[in-house]
């Protein structure tokens, strides 16, 4: 329990990785968002927890609960769970569809991992580094250009846009990570939150370098603006892989970041303690930023 996904033994030199997530309308997106997006999207955050865990992912389930029945919308969507489906060699293999007065896409995703081998969140180390994948705050920023509280050249827009609505799960990072990295998660709640899961699972503080965290070049000028500061710290919705290794993993890790043409970047480490520090560039704790996505909170 705890872990991106379920690890059951099959006996086969392999464990079976399972995980399931669910996308409501009007809290992960918007019933007026493109169909296709809302498809793609629903199918990349729960391979995305795979990848989290070094699994290959196999099958995927899909219930769908819709207010209408909609051919249109519903090609449109299934286009976007092919999409994404097709490019991972996954197969869609049941489900169910209903009605109801809210949209709601739930979607279980399958995959298989050596035995004994998975990424998990527990195993972080003392001295290990903390790394990341991609860019952090793409997603959250282009939820806030969509509310109209950020503005950019559109060209630089569009690139948050595409992250918040297409997400690319790190799934060839997630198996390459396997015997590097002591701890892995994806970074779907906020990088702080979800750096709090390793922590706590594992026992130990990690301290994060705000200045070293890569960010889009549209906002390394900005960083320190509230909505930025706070969506690259706890905005969530990203999707990349935060993980723990050894010091003398670097060169390795570097090596993958060039195989994979995707930025791998040090950005704090694992020390003794509880929870999550994040350091400014002098020094000194940052305290004043959201903290994470929270399922229950209000909104309008």
């Amino acid at each position: 329990m705890g872990d991106d996904g379920a690890l059951i033994d099959i006996g086969d030199g392999r464990d079976l990785v399972l995980t399931t997530d669910t996308l409501v309308s009007g809290t992960h997106f918007l019933s007026t968002d493109d169909p296709f997006s809302i498809g793609y999207k629903s199918v990349a955050v729960n391979l995305s927890d795979l990848a989290a865990m070094g699994a290959i992912p196999k099958y995927v389930l899909l219930s769908l609960t819709l207010p209408v029945s909609d051919e249109i919308w519903i090609e449109q969507f299934s286009n976007g769970i092919k999409a994404l489906l097709r490019s991972h060699s996954v197969a869609l293999v049941g489900g169910d569809t209903t009605r109801g007065d809210t949209l709601s896409v739930t979607l279980t995703a399958i995959g298989f991992v050596k035995s004994d081998t998975a990424l998990r969140r527990d195993h972080a180390c003392l001295d290990d580094d903390v790394w990341v994948s991609g860019l952090i705050g793409l997603g959250s920023i282009g939820l806030l250009i969509k509310q109209g509280v950020l503005a950019f050249p559109v060209e630089e827009e569009q690139d948050f846009l595409r992250r918040l609505h297409e997400p690319q799960p790190r799934i060839e990072l997630g198996q390459k990570l396997i015997g590097i990295a002591n701890s892995a998660i994806d970074v779907s709640d906020g990088l702080v939150a979800d750096a709090g899961h390793i922590a706590n699972q594992s026992g130990v503080k990690i301290i994060i370098d705000y200045e070293e965290i890569p960010v889009h070049e549209a906002i390394k000028n900005r960083r320190f603006n509230q909505d930025i500061e706070s969506s690259i710290l706890g905005g969530g919705d990203d999707y990349e892989l935060l993980f723990t290794a050894k010091a003398e993993h670097m060169l390795r890790i570097n090596s993958i970041a060039a195989e994979l043409g995707l930025p791998l970047t040090k950005i704090g480490r694992v020390t003794q303690g509880v929870g999550v520090e994040v350091c400014d560039g002098n020094g000194g704790l940052k305290k004043d930023f959201q903290k994470g996505f929270d399922h229950f909170a209000t909104r309008k």
